[in-house]
């Protein structure tokens, strides 16, 4: 009974002292406003629900308090977003620079890299990488994605007639193989090599699944409780294999740099022959990066290119399935590009494509790559009259129900990609879309992506004819850092005769 009272002493003392500290952010927070809060949990407990529940949950609340609110993530503050206006300035200052606290939870096989990190180690990282994303680098690597999009069709031609099966599975393989030739340098058979590289594809969607539960179940950030979980044992397992993989990607391309003698350049010979470096070369020569570190990035670099490629190419697909009139409007523009010839995509074969254009756009705006950021508050900012968002608060971005809003979108949650025509989006708001984030933290591979899905999608149209078991009214969707859907993207082949 004394050790009870002894530590409700304890307790209630530590959350006297809590609210002393913070009582400047305690007296903002009630700015904007939001749900009741408990004490020590605040509105931790709404998001005790499945992954598909974390979209009704954030509508409702915008439902209720309006496209600006606050909701208390046990004790951290956080201002939940979806206006326009707001996010325009807010994304683009230099006050939300650092990536939120809910991040951490992905630093453990991510490291503080192009999706987890932030700050002046980010910055540099970053810089470093950029040149190999850009629209030179991306023509370059024009060849690669059409060689592996013609061995998807090979696997698509053998597979059995009339079998119904999750293209995503087949997708994913073209860009793994794609981003290992690419963006890591390494040949076809070595890449095939790699250890545990399947079983990486495999497991990495059920990772990010894990990673965003902890983000946002407050149970599973009590240490002690996580490491006596079920996902734990599961997450150290990931994390050895995904090392295991980088050494491989990583001890490739230290052997081609000595072969090369290109492993004794000094910095400036590095930096003015820096086209001739993959990111791995790049980050091997760093010389402030330390091995275990270097390894998180390449696997950041790996699982951020490839993952999100083929999550977007296989929602492409999927929604041509569903929707066979804009599947015939863009099959008619293939044929119109290609004629009767089978060949590689160019950069101009894409330019003189307008509706793969809107099809794209359209299908990011559904289902984009971040559902939500979240942005730590590191100086107060004023938004609005009078509202400030205090420093030690974070701003979480809902692009995914600002691209699903109905003052901004005409009946939102319907697939049309003539929304996207110059007219229509001449007439929005010109921030209510904004499907790769705005400012220095927007999406590195957005170019590279859009190249590669673009390039997957033709030629599958070209030669298949895509229809599904099920409708776009079946269609569920989860956060798992990106938006997925429930139940695969199941599709049927139908060989076109012409």
């Amino acid at each position: 009974m004394f050790l009870l009272l002894a530590l409700a002493c304890v307790a209630l003392a530590w959350w006297a002292l809590w609210r002393t500290r913070r009582r400047r952010l305690l007296a903002l927070a009630d700015q904007l406003p939001g749900p009741p809060a408990l004490p020590v949990l605040g509105n931790a407990l709404m998001l005790i629900r499945n992954p598909e529940g974390i979209f009704v949950i954030f509508e409702n609340l915008k439902q209720e308090y309006g496209r600006a609110f606050r909701f208390w993530l046990g004790l951290d503050l956080n201002y939940c977003i979806s206006e326009p206006d707001y996010v325009k300035i807010l994304l683009q200052s230099r006050k939300l620079n650092e990536r939120g606290p809910q991040y951490k939870y992905m630093v453990d096989f991510l490291g503080y890299g192009i999706l987890s990190g932030s700050g002046p180690v980010w910055r540099k990282r970053r810089k470093l990488i950029s040149p190999n994303y850009n629209h030179k680098a991306i023509e370059n690597y024009s060849y690669v994605f059409n060689e592996e999009t013609g061995i998807l069709l090979q696997r698509l031609r053998a597979r059995p007639a009339g079998e119904s099966f999750n293209i995503y599975e087949e997708v994913v393989k073209t860009t793994t193989y794609t981003v290992c030739q690419t963006l890591f340098g390494l040949s076809r058979e070595q890449t095939l090599s790699l250890p545990y590289l399947q079983e990486i594809v495999n497991e990495t969607h059920q990772m990010y699944a894990e990673a965003f539960m902890r983000m946002t179940k407050w149970y599973l950030q009590i240490e002690p409780y996580y490491w006596l979980s079920q996902y734990y044992p599961r997450h150290k397992k990931f994390i050895q294999k995904t090392k295991h993989m980088a050494d491989a990607v990583v001890k490739h391309r230290v052997k081609k740099l000595d072969d090369t003698s290109l492993i004794e350049l000094d910095d400036s010979e590095i930096a003015n022959k820096h086209d001739m470096f993959s990111t791995a070369d790049k980050l091997i020569l760093a010389k402030s990066i330390d091995y275990d570190d270097m390894l998180k990035q390449i696997f950041t670099i790996f699982t951020t290119s490839q993952e999100t490629s083929a999550n977007i190419a296989s929602f492409l697909l999927l929604m041509m399935a569903y929707h066979p009139e804009c599947q015939e409007k863009l099959y008619a523009e293939i044929k119109e590009v290609f004629g009767e010839e089978d060949r590689h995509v160019t950069d101009e074969d894409v330019k003189r494509m307008p509706y793969l254009d809107m099809v794209f756009k359209e299908v990011v705006r559904l289902f984009p790559i971040a559902a939500m950021v979240q942005r730590t508050v590191m100086e107060d900012i004023d938004i609005s009259h009078g509202v400030t968002l205090p420093a030690g608060s974070s701003l979480i971005v809902l692009i995914f129900h600002m691209h699903r809003d109905e003052q901004f979108w005409l009946d939102p949650d319907a697939f049309d990609p003539e929304r996207f025509s110059p007219e229509r989006s001449a007439a929005r708001h010109p921030y209510c879309y904004i499907p790769f984030s705005l400012g220095s933290m927007n999406c590195l591979g957005r170019h590279f992506g859009t190249k590669l899905v673009k390039t997957i999608c033709i030629r599958v149209l070209r030669e298949f004819r895509l229809t599904s078991p099920e409708t776009y009214a079946d269609l569920k969707l989860l956060c798992a850092v990106s938006v997925e859907s429930v139940n695969g993207y199941p599709v049927f082949l139908n060989p076109r005769l012409n």
